[in-house]
């Protein structure tokens, strides 16, 4: 693995261990729960992930934690949000009668609950 690379995971590892420590959830009764959450989710995901050596790979996975933390500090929420449009659903274009069918791609913060199921 590249040397900023390395530095680049060990970077968001560090980043989300101390959020998860200093995490408050909207609900006080929460907090510890979440606490937890983050903290197995992430030893979780980059002990999984840490035999990974394809650069572009690494570069995806990096994307994918750096978007949940983004979406998890935004929303106050640790957990994943959830996917609403299916791939090729049937929507009405705007301002037309015509339906066409979307072609919507899985988000980067899904990737690895993706591959847990």
């Amino acid at each position: 693995m590249a040397n900023s690379l390395k530095k680049q995971v060990l970077s968001l590892y560090k980043r989300i261990l101390r959020i998860g420590q200093s995490w408050e959830a909207r609900n006080p009764s929460e907090t510890e729960a979440e606490k937890k959450y983050i903290t197995s989710e992430a030893q979780e995901l980059f002990r999984t992930n840490k035999y990974i050596t394809n650069v572009k790979s690494i570069e995806e996975h990096i994307a994918e934690g750096e978007a949940r933390l983004e979406i998890a500090m935004h929303y106050k929420t640790p957990y994943p949000r959830p996917v609403n449009m299916p791939p090729n659903t049937l929507t009405k274009a705007w301002g037309s009668d015509n339906m066409r069918r979307q072609h919507v791609s899985r988000p980067v913060y899904i990737k690895s609950i993706d591959s847990k199921t």
